[in-house]
C-alpha cells in the first residue's frame, strides 16, 4: 500500500479561469463560464462548444504531511 494517499476533492474553479483537461492522451482547452455547488460549465475558446460537468471530485494534489 502507498504511504502517501491520493486526495480527490472539489477544485475551487473560478469563472474566467482557463483550464487544460487531459483526456485520452490529448489536452483540451476550456474557459470556465459558470460554477455552482454541483456543476461547472466550460466553453471551448476555439469552437465555442459549451459543456456542463458535474462537480464530483477532481484530483489536484497529495495529502499534505502532518
Amino acid at each position: 500500500m502507498s504511504a502517501k494517499p491520493t486526495v480527490f476533492e472539489p477544485y475551487p474553479f473560478k469563472v474566467g479561469e482557463r483550464i487544460l483537461r487531459r483526456r485520452k492522451g490529448k489536452l483540451e482547452d476550456w474557459d470556465v463560464i459558470a460554477v455552482t455547488d454541483t456543476e461547472i460549465t466550460v466553453k471551448c475558446p476555439f469552437h465555442g462548444m459549451e459543456l456542463t460537468w458535474k462537480r464530483n471530485n477532481f484530483w489536484y494534489g497529495e495529502k499534505p504531511e502532518d
